[in-house]
């Protein structure tokens, strides 16, 4: 008894945090207005769509299969000049993925050369870029660091090793 009191429990407390989870179909309506009933309808339906994203969003959600059936008119100004109709978009929504976490260090150096120094950085920086992406994982909060190794006497060759460093994803 006192296993399935608390089997029962458990499931009180799991169930509600699944359904904030669970997807959804939402909806959303606005209205729009243009010089023509096409203009109008078109404008109503793009002003739905954006009330779902904003809602969604507000939400912590992104949706999908969004529809728009034909907007309903609303009015037409007596002397023609504009055409007012309503719209509903409806769509799929489900809790948006979490932001990538940026917590893993990465680094690599590269040694750059060039006609110019600026050149040799950037030559260097690229290929260091590239090793640290070949592990395949998102970077961000980039920092380059580059400390000349060689100067042709006549400052038409430049040598330099590149440190690029960077918070990456796991």
């Amino acid at each position: 008894m006192t296993v399935v009191a608390l089997a029962v429990t458990m499931g009180l407390f799991v169930l509600p945090a699944a359904a904030a989870q669970a997807a959804s179909w939402r909806s959303a309506t606005s209205t729009g207005w243009g010089p023509s009933p096409a203009a109008g309808q078109q404008n109503a339906a793009n002003n739905a769509r954006a009330a779902l994203t904003s809602l969604a969003a507000n939400l912590g959600e992104t949706c999908s299969n969004v529809t728009v059936p034909a907007p309903r008119h609303l009015y037409t100004a007596p002397d023609g000049s504009a055409y007012v109709y309503e719209a509903t978009a409806t769509g799929y929504c489900v809790p948006a993925p979490p932001p990538p976490s940026y917590t893993v260090a990465r680094s690599a150096t590269r040694q750059g050369s060039g006609a110019t120094s600026t050149s040799a950085i950037q030559n260097g920086a690229q290929a260091a870029r590239a090793d640290i992406l070949t592990v395949g994982v998102a970077c961000a909060n980039w920092a380059t660091n580059a400390s000349n190794v060689f100067t042709a006497p006549n400052g038409s060759w430049h040598v330099y090793n590149v440190t690029v460093s960077a918070l990456c994803t796991n």
